[in-house]
């Protein structure tokens, strides 16, 4: 029987209304892969203006026609005034550069005036701003260590050689040093540069360093950080509030593992005072490995829908806290993919939720630097009742919404998660969404996309740590350059517990002169 024969047989047995249901299920998955390959990702929205409803309608919406009633929250009206396109202006050069001056004169036989045959009179300069760049320079550090003996001993049978202290390395027996263990580890953790570009970035400035080396000192250097990390986990899970999400990596070589087999960076964040960002590698993502990060925690967790924090949940006795923008994107997704399949009158389903949740987050940014009190007063004043209004329209929705579909697929997410999407309504340090967690695995992301894959499992766990180290720098706002090079000269003198804790992210700025962390843009 071929393919299409077999169509014939699965679907004879459908009703008309069935058929129906199947072919515009089809069409939306259609649009979803046409946005997913071709729309930009931005999950931009914005609602219709007041009283002009939208040309196409979501053709799974309803069984019955969903009207767009005067209860809806999405009725903005947004006005583009008349205005006349100006051109850019280029902003100055920042004043903390080094600068050259370069004076461009006349020669002597034009500083004489052809009219009057008299010198001229300088008056000025034009004068205009340049940037120049220097290439990345190497310099070989040759160090000497001062060696003494008494004169005196010279014919005594045994002499006595005193020799200055020489600074300890991180990486003993090898020419590394601090600067240049920071500036490989921030080309590949922060500039998102695989080993093997900055083995041909070497070899151009006449340095044979292989990438193979360079992962050995990766690897070490990540060894070396460990008491760092393990002080930075204690203090993260010694917060009230803590993010959580996973985000897959290949490994190639691990013990009985296939290399295609997907591991994970399960990942770790205190926003807020002293922020914190901690990634940990784990071969799989199953409650053994949450259990291990997350043994003994009370606090909340701010988290996806994943299901694995549930049964933990019920284990451990901490608090779930679900993420509005998970919930958002579904219905984005849905508005995206579906709206315009069938012309109609009513406004999009999908649409009315954002509009719910467009009013939650402009009562957010509105309440982004007031304290967990205010915050608190705030949310049960004005995100309560909007709360109350969205829960009550997704009752009533999910009995009409064709279950499979898109939309139907978004409320049932949003009333599977409710009682967590509502948590931060109850508490002024719990956020409405993960996005925190998120913004900080971005760059892992990225990375990933470049390097692809860790060829085992050691340099999976030095790429955790050192991850956790550069982003926990940038949260802090240092420099992840100025830090790391900070940490790889102190640490080989660390010895208490007290040293290790002056070299932690969140308190080096207090005992070192560190450079802050200048973002993008």
């Amino acid at each position: 029987m071929n393919t299409v024969d077999a169509l014939k047989t699965k679907y004879s047995k459908l009703t008309s209304e069935e058929l129906i249901d199947k072919i515009i299920d089809l069409h939306a998955k259609l649009a979803q892969l046409q946005h997913l390959f071709f729309s930009s990702k931005k999950e931009r929205w914005a609602p219709d203006p007041d009283g002009q409803r939208s040309l196409f309608d979501e053709p799974e919406q309803t069984v019955e026609d969903a009207s767009y009633g005067k209860d809806d929250i999405n009725s903005e009206t947004t006005i583009v005034e008349k205005h006349t396109r100006k051109r850019g202006k280029r902003k100055p050069l920042s004043s903390l550069l080094p600068r050259r001056r370069e004076e461009i004169d006349l020669p002597e036989e034009e500083k004489i005036c052809k009219v009057h045959n008299t010198p001229l009179e300088r008056i000025g300069f034009d004068t205009s701003e340049k940037l120049e760049i220097v290439p990345a320079k190497l310099t070989v550090l040759e160090r000497a260590v001062a060696k003494y003996k008494c004169p005196c001993c010279a014919n005594e049978d045994k002499i006595d050689i005193v020799q200055a202290q020489a600074p300890r390395d991180l990486i003993p027996k090898s020419f590394a040093t601090p600067s240049l263990l920071a500036y490989i580890t921030v080309s590949k953790y922060e500039d998102a540069l695989p080993l093997y570009r900055q083995e041909k970035i070497f070899l151009r400035v006449g340095i044979e360093l292989g990438r193979a080396t360079m992962s050995r000192w990766i690897i070490r250097a990540s060894q070396e950080c460990q008491p760092l990390l393990n002080l930075m986990k204690e203090d993260l899970l010694d917060n009230d509030v803590v993010h959580v999400d996973e985000t897959e990596v290949q490994v190639l070589k691990e013990k009985d593992r296939k290399p295609e087999q997907k591991s994970y960076m399960w990942c770790m964040a205190k926003s807020g005072v002293q922020p914190i960002v901690f990634f940990n590698y784990y071969d799989n993502r199953s409650k053994k490995a949450a259990s291990d990060l997350l043994d003994n925690y009370k606090g909340t967790i701010v988290c996806d829908g994943y299901k694995v924090y549930d049964s933990m949940q019920r284990m451990l006795r901490f608090v779930l806290a679900g993420c509005f923008a998970h919930c958002r994107r579904k219905f984005w997704m849905a508005e995206k993919s579906t709206k315009k399949l069938v012309k109609a009158k009513n406004k999009p389903l999908a649409s009315t939720a954002l509009g719910y949740i467009r009013e939650l987050y402009k009562i957010e940014r509105s309440i982004k630097d007031e304290s967990p009190e205010k915050k608190l007063l705030a949310r049960q004043t004005h995100s309560r009742p909007i709360l109350d209004k969205f829960k009550e329209w997704l009752d009533e929705k999910s009995q009409t919404v064709v279950p499979k579909s898109l939309t139907g697929k978004a409320i049932s997410y949003a009333l599977n998660q409710w009682d967590k999407l509502i948590i931060f309504s109850a508490n002024g340090n719990v956020p409405i969404d993960n996005n925190y967690m998120e913004s900080h695995i971005r760059p892992f992301v990225i990375g990933r996309n470049n390097w692809l894959f860790s060829a085992g499992a050691a340099g999976a766990h030095s790429s955790a740590g050192l991850y956790s180290l550069v982003e926990t720098a940038k949260a802090n706002q240092l420099s992840p350059y100025s830090y790391l090079n900070l940490i790889f000269k102190e640490l080989p003198n660390a010895r208490t517990q007290e040293d290790f804790e002056r070299l932690l992210p969140y308190n080096a700025s207090k005992h070192f002169e560190i450079e802050r962390y200048k973002p993008p843009g």
